[in-house]
């Protein structure tokens, strides 16, 4: 039998029960998941470590998603993008979308959603 690649997830918002409430999803799957609260710790963990998907809402404390992805999309271009978001103004939805994710989810969403987004986007 062939070895299971593990795939890795960065989960990158500012609300920690939420964070880790979906690191426990995906750590229940089998997907490896690395945490982060703000952009720069986001962009640092993704110079240092290969991850499969970004998720990031797009208000962060310190910066935007968009602008997350942005700064290491450059770097790494390989990085596909699930962002998330309770409330963003419509230009930021919209220069987020220019960056084509995977999708754009609006909270609350749905856990078997979720899940299945990023299932599609660690795929192969």
């Amino acid at each position: 039998m062939a070895p299971v690649l593990q795939r890795s997830v960065l989960l990158v918002d500012d609300n920690v029960g939420l964070r880790e409430g979906l690191a426990t999803v995906l750590q229940d799957e089998g997907i490896e998941t690395h945490e982060a609260e703000r952009g720069e710790e986001a962009i640092r963990l993704v110079r240092e470590v290969r991850f499969d998907l970004l998720v990031l809402d797009l208000n962060l404390p310190d910066m935007t998603g968009v602008r997350v992805y942005s700064s290491v999309s450059v770097e790494v271009p390989s990085n596909r993008c699930i962002f998330m978001t309770a409330e963003a103004s419509e230009a930021l939805i919209e220069e987020a979308l220019r960056l084509d994710p995977l999708r754009l989810l609006r909270k609350p969403f749905e856990v078997q959603l979720f899940r299945d987004l990023v299932r599609r986007g660690i795929a192969n």
